[in-house]
């Protein structure tokens, strides 16, 4: 039986948050209003609090501190505290499994946070057009991306165990390794029938289906997989906030595919290290970041 088949056979897998559900649905509706987005807010008494200490920290605080989430809003954008709680909602769902010791969760999601930003904001660096449900898609694809490994570690933690074992033993990427020890599996694929569990739209999916191989993607369906491609890129490549060690470059140009040029990139790149600091942040103010069952006396085993 394939970890797809059993991953339909599992009956305690996550379900995709209801409040991230609901903030997704609003803040890319057309009726989308601060009002609506604040009342959700003010519903979830633990979430009013974070959203506030989000508000009022260094990296966003910018005169007096705040006490109201409509005012948290203006300070931060309609945009990006919607992608804030939808982050954290998600990250909550998961927690390390006990016993696990593969790979650091609170880098998982630090990757995933910093990976999710620099999805959305292709458009502004591309010149490719994206459909208007695409732009919404971009963040919350980006986030989910490798949504399949923590499937894996929570799951499939024999498979799990050995990839990474055999990626450090062989001094190779995840990929690789993954490769090696499922061939006829990967994360990618696994985590697109996750959110094909959750009913997600099939743009979403696609890109993570292709996330790593958008090639294989339809033509109308390449932007997402390329954004969410070029973003692991740089990340994985440059050594930020990546874990997966790095990757290979895409056959023909991700440059060309997205219509970028070359000259944004120092432009994309210092996006991106901003972003680390600021998924930092969420990690830490939110108190949703994961704590990695590895011994904090011992590095953490690359992969």
């Amino acid at each position: 039986m394939s970890m797809i088949q059993r991953l339909n056979a599992i009956s305690g897998l996550p379900t995709l948050p209801e409040v991230a559900l609901k903030v997704q649905q609003l803040v890319f509706s057309d009726d989308s209003n601060a009002f609506a987005l604040a009342r959700i807010i003010e519903q979830d008494p633990a979430l009013t609090a974070m959203i506030l200490r989000v508000a009022n920290s260094s990296y966003y605080a910018s005169g007096n501190r705040i006490s109201t989430v409509p005012m948290a809003i203006t300070r931060l954008g309609f945009n990006e505290i919607g992608h804030i709680i939808i982050a954290t909602s998600i990250i909550k769902s998961f927690t390390a499994r006990p016993g696990s010791n593969a790979f650091d969760y609170h880098q998982f999601w630090r990757h995933a946070l910093t990976a999710a930003h620099m999805a959305s904001m292709t458009t502004r660096f591309s010149s490719v057009v994206f459909t208007p449900e695409e732009r919404q898609t971009l963040y919350l694809a980006g986030l989910l991306h490798d949504i399949g490994i923590l499937v894996y570690d929570q799951f499939f933690y024999e498979e799990f165990k050995e990839i990474v074992d055999y990626a450090v033993k062989n001094e190779v990427s995840f990929l690789e390794a993954e490769s090696a020890v499922t061939p006829k599996e990967t994360h990618a694929a696994v985590g697109a029938a996750l959110l094909e569990m959750w009913k997600l739209s099939p743009i979403a999916i696609n890109g993570v289906r292709f996330h790593h191989t958008p090639e294989k993607a339809s033509d109308k369906e390449k932007s997402i997989p390329f954004a969410i491609y070029l973003s692991e890129y740089i990340l994985c490549n440059s050594g930020i906030g990546s874990f997966e060690g790095q990757i290979d470059r895409h056959e023909g140009s991700i440059l060309d595919e997205l219509n970028i040029d070359a000259e944004s990139l120092p432009g994309y790149l210092l996006e991106a290290q901003n972003q680390v600091d600021k998924s930092d942040l969420i990690l830490a103010i939110d108190g949703s970041a994961p704590v990695s069952n590895q011994d904090p006396g011992k590095p953490l085993r690359a992969i």
